[in-house]
């Protein structure tokens, strides 16, 4: 099994902005003692293009804060970021040359980032192709996130698995709850059908607006998930995700070494959600219900 904490991007995603140089110091001092597997340190983006979405690009922002804590050596998780290939430029060519650009920046950074997860919406896999391809070719692990995955028809999940399964080796394949709807059931079938089609490890990235990250991760993992994804305190936009410390604790983690997660939730996490207030609140439920984005459920009436 391979855990893979995202807490930095989720909650860069949630506040808008980089967390505070003692968060991330204190965070990264209590994955290196807790069993995650990788740290997912948040989006890279082309520095020839527009910069996209709500955050700056990882590497000048965030990577001065890492380097307190982890100044030349480095024993603990892998370092991971992630690209969204709807930011790239449409067509192969013009979509490598980022990805080029984009390896480069990441292989002079001076943390060792060895993983890039590449988010496409499950429709649009073709577009992932050429950026996954020059990643790998430059030495890189690469993953897919298949986005909005529970929106998919039975013909569209076998179009978008066989497209997946042609782009060649991946470190794993994430199904992502995107919208917060996914049910235990069809958790189950996404990712006996992915195991099915795909020669690569399945993961689960589970939002929680019906208050089913935890439940769907597990099931995900009974049904031959190997990837899990998760979050300090669930820490997200919305909703939030996968709390860590319940996966952990699920995962046959002792209190006592919980401890320190537990400590760092209550100087940190416990005031950033008094603040920023992510939980299953009723336009998140009521959006996962009806599967579709939470900021269109005052269109349905509900506040």
């Amino acid at each position: 099994m391979t855990l893979l904490d995202c807490t930095l991007r989720t909650s860069g995603q949630l506040i808008g902005a980089t967390p505070s140089p003692q968060l991330v110091a204190d965070y990264l001092a209590v994955c290196a003692r807790i069993g995650i597997d990788v740290i997912e340190l948040g989006p890279v983006h082309d520095p020839a293009g527009r910069t996209g979405g709500p955050l700056p690009d990882l590497l000048p922002d965030l990577l001065p804060d890492l380097l307190l804590v982890a100044p030349t050596q480095w024993y603990g998780p892998r370092f991971a970021v992630l690209l969204d290939a709807a930011e790239l430029p449409m067509g192969d060519g013009p979509a490598a040359a980022a990805a080029d650009r984009i390896a480069e920046r990441i292989a002079t950074a001076p943390l060792p980032v060895g993983l890039v997860r590449v988010a496409v919406r499950y429709d649009e896999v073709a577009r992932a192709a050429a950026p996954l391809g020059r990643l790998r070719e430059a030495g890189f692990g690469v993953c897919l996130l298949l986005t909005e995955i529970d929106l998919a028809s039975y013909p569209e999940l076998d179009r978008c698995l066989a497209e997946t399964a042609a782009l060649g080796p991946l470190d794993a394949v994430f199904l992502v709850d995107s919208l917060g709807s996914l049910r235990p059931e069809r958790v189950i079938e996404l990712v006996q059908s992915t195991r099915a089609a795909v020669p690569a490890p399945v993961g689960i990235h589970a939002h929680d607006n019906q208050g089913f990250a935890l439940h769907n991760t597990v099931v995900a993992r009974s049904a031959g998930a190997t990837w899990q994804d998760a979050a300090v305190h669930g820490i997200g936009p919305g909703a939030g995700v996968t709390r860590t410390e319940q996966l952990l604790a699920l995962l046959g983690a002792a209190p006592s070494d919980l401890g320190p997660l537990l400590e760092l939730i209550a100087t940190h996490f416990a005031p950033l959600k008094r603040r920023y207030g992510w939980d299953a609140g009723p336009r998140q439920v009521m959006a996962g219900l009806a599967r579709i984005p939470v900021a269109a459920v005052r269109g349905l009436g509900v506040s």
